[in-house]
């Protein structure tokens, strides 16, 4: 790790630094300090939201505890007492009853809160009272208690009140449900004996009164349950009265969380009274508990932004005017090769050290390269002369009468083939010498090609075949004489001469994006190294290819260093050259 470091340019190693010694560790403490607030947050919710639940259940065990004072006076009262050695022989005094204990009941009911009785009634003498499946409350009589929902369970605890759910009395099509304080009414006389049963239906109504010290949690669910986890009361539309709510086997009491199948996290908070047997339950989101850290840890994700992002502004300053110039003159001073440009734009005018330093550089690059182009151009326009002399010194029209004197007698003599290669030596040397011109169409240098081609198929008995294609468009551009010659020499000597008739050459010519595209492929066998090739083109090799220098020199020269020729390897086998030069048609577009 080190000696990676160590190897690390200035402006990696500043980036490394930062983020292992000032992102990290920062946003590993802001996470860490999250986290504990969030958990100190949650246990103070906890144990507050734990005490609010202790207070109200004693509320709510105190309102248990007054319907049970008021069953134990009802039951003791003289009216209930006086029913155990009642006549019933009289009809009319069956009614009176009926409507005395009736008076006497309506004085305890309520609008919400209705008291009623049940009366075992088998022998059928009470028919004339309505059932309750008519009226809310009041005085029942039933041939079979064992019939009724709760009866089972109120008569085992015989005497003790009983806190239940229960189908709301009276006209009942929905199966409404309503929690009752049930309580079977024994004789004091008579510990055995069984009066009745009383039912005081509707009590969730006060139960859920005394919910209001948790109206400050908008989120809360608060239950108040049965020891099986029936709702008896609750404050909220998700788990109605009668409804089982979910409390884990293991907890009685205590704060503890809970996930929901839908991914909602709960706070939940139970207490059990042994007094009634029952819980009280309260649920919280737990992103409502911690929704104030959640404030102020977004307060704090935000200036830790605005750091970063004043630390990011801060850094990109350094780099910019130290590393990045330090940088970036150390990179250009390592590729720099005499004789290359380098491509880089100038900085402003800067009082910076660094970048008058990196101008400088770039400067003196620049005049050297300038210094090298110029020597360049000048041995190569002396080589140009020279040539010209040379060709000058020879009367063409003298060469061309002769050869041509040549051509037809030879052709007279019958010896066609003869005459034939006689007449594209001449084409060769009458392109060559182009009248002293440097520059000529590419129809022109195509005919040299074609005549070059042409004698290289007879010395080679044919041993190839030539594919020509040229755009009609593409034959009046300009092109330097004689730089498909030696391309096209190579491919038939390193590539297709000695393949018995399957070698094959493709000449293309065509016009793309301003640009004059002439490609020069061959199907050779034998796997060529372009990369060796191209490295020769870019002067990396010195110690061969001077006929394809040669080509790229005098593109170069001509067009520029965009331009130029270049190897691949053609799809199959064989090799693809490629020249790319301007599409002109004068030399005014020359450089």
């Amino acid at each position: 790790m080190l000696n990676r470091l160590r190897n690390m340019n200035l402006m990696k190693k500043l980036i490394v630094l930062l983020i292992l010694f000032v992102v990290i560790p920062i946003l590993v403490l802001d996470l860490l300090v999250a986290k504990k607030l969030e958990s100190i947050t949650e246990e103070q919710v906890g144990n507050a939201l734990l005490q609010l639940v202790e207070g109200s259940h004693l509320t709510l065990d105190r309102e248990s505890s007054d319907f049970d004072e008021k069953t134990e006076k009802i039951m003791i009262s003289q009216e209930i007492q006086s029913l155990v050695s009642i006549s019933t022989s009289s009809e009319y005094e069956r009614f009176e009853t009926f409507k005395a204990l009736d008076k006497y009941l309506n004085n305890y009911s309520t609008n919400a809160v209705r008291y009623s009785l049940f009366f075992s009634d088998t022998d059928k003498q009470y028919s004339f009272v309505p059932n309750s499946d008519l009226l809310n409350n009041g005085i029942f009589y039933s041939t079979n208690l064992n019939a009724l929902s709760w009866f089972k369970e109120v008569s085992q605890a015989k005497g003790k009140g009983v806190i239940s759910v229960i189908d709301k009395f009276g006209y009942n099509p929905y199966n409404q449900q309503t929690v009752a304080y049930l309580r079977q009414l024994n004789s004091i006389y008579n510990g055995e004996g069984v009066i009745g049963y009383l039912a005081v239906s509707g009590i969730e109504t006060p139960l859920q009164m005394d919910f209001t010290p948790f109206d400050r949690y908008a989120d809360g669910e608060v239950m108040m349950l049965k020891n099986d986890n029936t709702v008896l009361a609750t404050n909220t539309d998700k788990f109605p009265i009668g409804a089982k709510a979910f409390v884990p086997a293991d907890k009685t009491e205590g704060v503890y969380k809970l996930k929901e199948a839908d991914g909602v996290e709960f706070m939940c908070v139970l207490h059990t009274s042994e007094n009634t047997n029952t819980k009280l339950l309260m649920r919280v989101p737990v992103q409502s508990i911690i929704s104030d850290h959640i404030s102020v840890q977004r307060l704090v994700d935000l200036i830790m932004f605005i750091y970063f992002l004043i630390l990011i502004l801060a850094s990109m300053y350094f780099i910019q005017s130290i590393l990045k110039p330090i940088s970036r003159l150390a990179r250009i001073t390592n590729s720099y090769h005499p004789g290359r440009p380098l491509a880089i734009a100038l900085h402003s005018d800067s009082k910076n050290e660094i970048v008058l330093l990196n101008n400088q550089f770039i400067r003196m690059t620049d005049r050297l390269n300038q210094t090298i182009y110029d020597q360049y151009e000048l041995e190569l326009k002396h080589k140009e002369i020279e040539l010209s002399i040379l060709h000058t010194q020879i009367n063409p029209h003298l060469l061309y009468n002769t050869l041509e004197s040549v051509y037809w007698h030879t052709l007279m003599e019958g010896a066609s083939e003869s005459a034939e290669m006689i007449k594209d030596l001449s084409l060769i040397m009458r392109i060559g010498l182009s009248k002293g011109k440097l520059l000529i169409p590419v129809m022109e240098e195509m005919n040299h090609a074609e005549a070059y081609v042409r004698l290289q198929l007879f010395r080679y008995e044919y041993a190839f075949q030539v594919h020509w294609d040229m755009q009609e468009e593409a034959k009046y551009y300009l092109i330097p004489k004689v730089i498909l010659q030696p391309i096209i020499e190579n491919a038939i000597l390193h590539g297709i001469k000695n393949m018995s008739q399957d070698g094959e050459l493709w000449i293309k010519v065509r016009k793309a994006d301003e640009k004059l595209i002439i490609s020069i492929e061959d199907n050779g066998y034998r796997q060529a190294n372009v990369e060796m090739l191209n490295a020769i083109l870019k002067g990396k090799e010195n110690s061969r290819g001077f006929g394809i220098i040669n080509v790229q020199k005098r593109i170069q020269l001509h067009f520029g260093e965009h331009y130029g020729l270049h190897y691949s390897l053609r799809e199959g086998q064989g090799v693809r050259a490629c020249l790319e030069l301007p599409a002109l048609t004068d030399e005014s577009g020359l450089k």
